[in-house]
């Protein structure tokens, strides 16, 4: 679940790079993931609407030993479900985290931005 801060129309010479910087994302999978109509990020055009993600607050969590991705985030939204009334995904903290490239691939020591989706 991402709510949207606006949408962006492309122009000629923008890329999703651009885009992403001009938003100051962390990644362009963040656009990725909120534009599932975009199947070749090298292949956008003007005039193409691109939904942007809004950027909302952050927290970190540091990767202990036995952590999982999965536990973490069910641990996660426990409080966070108390908190804001719903949970996140493992899609929204994988676009939170784009140096993870396998979600069963997390070590100890690795910093964690947790979003505090609303």
């Amino acid at each position: 679940m991402f709510t949207y801060v606006d949408q962006y129309l492309v122009h000629k010479g923008d890329t999703l790079y651009s885009i992403t910087n001009r938003f100051n994302l962390l990644s362009y999978r963040q656009l990725l993931l909120v534009n599932p109509r975009i199947s070749n990020p090298n292949l956008i055009y003007p005039g193409q609407v691109v939904n942007i993600p809004k950027i909302v607050p952050m927290s970190t969590y540091v990767v202990r030993r036995g952590d999982t991705l999965e536990n973490i985030i069910n641990n996660y939204n426990r409080e966070h479900v108390e908190l804001y009334g719903s949970s996140i995904t493992i899609n929204e903290v994988l676009a939170f985290n784009p140096r993870i490239t396998n979600p069963n691939l997390i070590y100890p020591g690795m910093t964690l931005y947790l979003p505090e989706l609303l």
